[in-house]
């Protein structure tokens, strides 16, 4: 039995954050399905995720997390007072480096 790897974890940013807000605003950023989903049961349309990502300072930095299955590849994690929520929003650049993915949108600590 294959032992689970632990994740790695480091306290500043994988992708500058001017890159990734000119990406967001060009519309160079794909959805996962689950964040589809989750969009969808609150109501909500994708131009919001664009739109905090938007938003994002530095000081809303959480932390970079090292994938689980791809060694290498850094998954950045911000936790953005917008709207009147603090929103949780973990993306990655994609292996074509042309855009981001977006694995986690939510308001802070509520399932999704």
């Amino acid at each position: 039995m294959e032992e689970a790897r632990r994740v790695l974890e480091r306290q500043y940013p994988a992708y500058d954050l001017s890159m990734v807000r000119t990406a967001f605003a060009t519309g160079r950023f794909e959805i996962t399905r689950r964040v589809r989903r989750h969009l969808y049961r609150k109501g909500w349309d994708p131009e919001r995720i664009s739109e905090c990502v938007l938003s994002l300072g530095r000081e809303d930095f959480h932390k970079s997390q090292e994938h689980r299955d791809r060694r290498g590849v850094w998954l950045d994690i911000y936790r953005a007072q917008w709207c009147g929520e603090r929103h949780y929003v973990k993306f990655v650049l994609s292996e074509d480096t042309e855009s981001f993915i977006v694995l986690t949108f939510c308001v802070d600590g509520e399932q999704h």
